[in-house]
């Protein structure tokens, strides 16, 4: 049996991925998840995973890749599936150039007939040795390579692999104000121009759950518990601009 952890922001979605698990429990077992990658390393050590989902835009970050990248430093024999709804090219060819055993769009499995039989089949393809692309991104990596050629590949490919590199080594050394994230930031910024969650989530185009998710992380990281305690801290320690 081997075991799997899966980091989702999604609280709907890590429900349903628990529920998806069930029948394949005997051959995949789902040991823990997670709404954020922040704890990367702790959540490694302690669960010891033969496996990792991974969603690549967590709480509007693309937290995913930057704890794709570490897991293959540190832990490369880790199998590393990435789910995520986005098919987009950027999405697709960072991923892969960070060595990613797969790429699962979310919705081949929270639309399929037999869900967990979609994820069976991408974890025994990892598994096996081979990379797991869904059928649409597989296209999407042909059309991506389609007109250019080898040399244009390999260079492209390259540049493409360091550009990603340094910007998970920026985002890493960035020394935010209580490692807020820029989207936590956002949202503070928000919150104290006293916008309420319905309002942050049609400014930021996204789930009043999702900001909800945010608002606790930055409480969490600003050692808080009301908005009010939240709005005068960010004032009082110029955290965002007035």
């Amino acid at each position: 049996m081997k075991t799997i952890i899966a980091f989702e922001d999604d609280a709907a979605l890590r429900h349903q991925l628990i529920n998806v698990f069930i029948p394949i429990k005997n051959e995949f077992c789902l040991e823990a998840t997670f709404s954020n990658a922040q704890n990367i390393e702790k959540n490694l050590e302690t669960y010891k995973p033969d496996a990792v989902l991974m969603d690549i835009q967590m709480l509007g970050e693309d937290d995913g890749l930057m704890a794709l990248h570490y897991i293959k430093l540190h832990h490369p024999a880790i199998k590393v599936l990435m789910l995520t709804m986005f098919d987009t090219n950027d999405k697709i060819f960072n991923a892969i150039c960070l060595r990613a055993d797969g790429y699962m769009l979310k919705s081949d499995f929270s639309t399929a007939q037999i869900p967990h039989e979609a994820i069976r089949k991408s974890l025994r393809t990892i598994f096996e040795g081979g990379a797991y692309l869904t059928p649409a991104v597989a296209k999407k990596i042909l059309q991506l390579f389609a007109d250019v050629s080898i040399v244009e590949k390999i260079q492209f490919a390259k540049k493409r692999f360091q550009d990603m590199l340094t910007y998970l080594s920026k985002e890493a050394e960035k020394d935010a104000p209580y490692k807020l994230t820029k989207t936590q930031t956002t949202v503070l910024q928000k919150i104290v121009e006293s916008k309420s969650t319905a309002e942050i989530a049609a400014e930021m185009g996204t789930t009043e759950n999702t900001v909800n998710s945010h608002i606790k992380a930055v409480y969490a990281k600003l050692e808080v518990h009301s908005r009010a305690k939240a709005v005068r801290k960010a004032i009082e320690e110029k955290i965002v601009d007035l």
